[in-house]
């Protein structure tokens, strides 16, 4: 047994420890769209799993792994969007402008993802001679689009948090401060894929594994029953008066932006 296979194994055992947290807290209906995805993540690493221990030829997990990679791809967008929506609940106005802005973004990054396909695929693609490599290596940028995409939006988001004193409930902001550092390692992995040697990448690939471990028994331990209902504010404990000044601003442009719409 090498690194690889303790860091898979020790990121599925947890992954299975915090669904049973969830579970066992009833709290699996309010974030169901993280445990589809967290689901959906063990999906994929008994499906690596089992093609390694059948030994089939006919099977190639490169190919399972690009057709799944779509599914993973709108799973973690969904949640980005319902982090969005739970957080600027009690805000419909600056709510709905996000969502058009986060549309806006997502699109421009596609775009500019195929746009360097070409210098991306002449630095380090063209390299492999088997044509499912090369498949690979453009899913590989698909992916780092979508991860650097999840990653921006969620600083942005952390962002919004640590200035305005916008009240949320506990587990929300645990949550959200997770997947910052998750979709960052995320990131990190593909852009290293993509430019570094193999060697590099293998051993970066494992400390990253540990990175999500590190992530699953951070939400394991922090999550609670009580953070449901236990309002927080992340950031810095503003002055009373100052508190009042920011939440007027919030609410003078969320009236604006409703206004405008209308």
């Amino acid at each position: 047994m090498n690194w690889s296979h303790i860091a898979q194994g020790s990121s599925d055992a947890l992954t299975i420890l915090l669904i049973a947290r969830l579970l066992t807290l009833r709290l699996h209906s309010v974030y169901r769209v993280f445990c589809a995805f967290l689901l959906f993540q063990l999906a994929a690493s008994f499906t690596a799993f089992l093609e390694t221990v059948l030994h089939d030829p006919r099977l190639d997990y490169r190919i399972t792994w690009m057709s799944l990679r779509p599914i993973g791809w709108v799973l973690s967008l969904w949640m980005v969007y319902g982090i969005l929506k739970a957080i600027l609940a009690h805000l419909p106005g600056i709510l709905r402008f996000s969502r058009k802005l986060l549309n806006t973004v997502f699109v421009c990054s596609i775009l500019v993802a195929l746009l360097t396909a070409r210098p991306e695929y002449s630095a380090g693609l063209a390299r492999f001679p088997d044509r499912i490599d090369q498949a690979l290596g453009v899913v590989f940028v698909l992916e780092r689009v979508i991860s650097m995409v999840a990653l921006l939006v969620l600083v942005s988001i952390l962002a919004f948090m640590l200035w305005f004193p916008v009240q949320m409930p506990r587990n929300l902001a645990i949550f959200s401060v997770g997947f910052v550092v998750y979709f960052a390692a995320n990131t990190a992995l593909f852009l290293i894929l993509t430019f570094g040697s193999h060697h590099i990448s293998r051993g970066i690939s494992d400390v990253l594994m540990f990175v999500v471990c590190a992530c699953c028994a951070y939400w394991s331990i922090f999550i609670t029953a009580g953070g449901e209902s236990r309002p927080v504010r992340v950031g810095h404990s503003w002055r009373t008066d100052e508190q009042e000044r920011l939440i007027g601003q919030l609410e003078a442009m969320n009236t604006a932006l409703l206004r405008a719409r209308r």
